[in-house]
């Protein structure tokens, strides 16, 4: 199953990074809590399934990670990910997802941040996870919350409605698993939307024991920052899953 290297396209990573480099919903909700939930890491292996600039893996061996791994699909993002690194605890491979059964070495811990919703095959990623673990090791990782993916669309048009200067946001679909396309940067970006029971049991069939499993909410800070996150308040961006072997 071939996965999309929406990344590698110059008009949609340029717009990536610029809006990363600015207060956005990853920055001030998604990772504090990813970091909350993966916790102490200490003298632990570690492996980031779709690593990006290689952010979060200079800080997990900031918090003493023993080592880290980082596997992207897009060029553009390991080559910034190398440029910005100084640290030979620190290993980064071009590689999909999809590969990661050809791994010939069994880590602490599997990470990922906002990236397991560009995969087909869900179920099968979370064997192969399963299967790169050692006994006890975790699984942890965010994603894009299905009540915000489930709405099938045409021109890629807006997921929600505003009624009395308030979003309300389309839940049709929710059901209908598969993929979807919309527009963001670019036209034709391609991620799959699952439902909650085959997220939660997708884990489950494939052997881990789950944890934890939290919605993104926004803090009053947060809010403080960029006041269109007040509306975390009703609807979260982003779900966590931490499991265990």
């Amino acid at each position: 199953m071939k996965q999309q290297n929406i990344y590698d396209n110059k008009e949609f990573f340029d717009g990536y990074q610029s809006m990363r480099n600015n207060l956005s919903a990853n920055e001030l909700i998604e990772i504090p809590q990813l970091f909350k939930l993966i916790g102490n890491v200490e003298n632990l292996s570690i492996l980031d399934l779709g690593c990006g600039t290689g952010k979060h893996d200079r800080k997990l061996i900031g918090m003493g990670a023993r080592k880290v791994t980082g596997i992207d699909l897009s060029n553009n993002m390991i080559n910034e990910a190398t440029k910005n690194t100084n640290s030979d605890k620190i290993e980064y491979k071009v590689m999909s997802m999809n590969d990661i059964d050809k791994l010939d070495e069994k880590f602490d811990m599997v990470v990922s941040s906002l990236a397991i919703h560009y995969i087909e095959d869900y179920d099968g990623l979370c064997k192969k996870v399963y299967n790169l673990l050692v006994d006890g090791g975790r699984f942890i990782f965010s994603y894009g919350h299905p009540m915000d993916s489930c709405a099938i669309l045409n021109n890629y048009s807006n997921n929600y409605v505003i009624i009395n200067d308030k979003k309300y946001f389309l839940i049709s679909d929710y059901n209908n698993e598969g993929k979807r396309v919309s527009h963001w940067f670019v036209d034709g970006v391609e991620t799959y939307h699952r439902n909650m029971s085959h997220l939660v049991n997708g884990l489950i069939d494939a052997g881990f024991k789950l944890e934890r499993m939290e919605e993104s909410y926004a803090t009053d800070e947060a809010i403080k920052l960029k006041p269109k996150y007040i509306e975390q308040k009703d609807h979260s961006y982003y779900i966590y899953f931490k499991c265990k072997k």
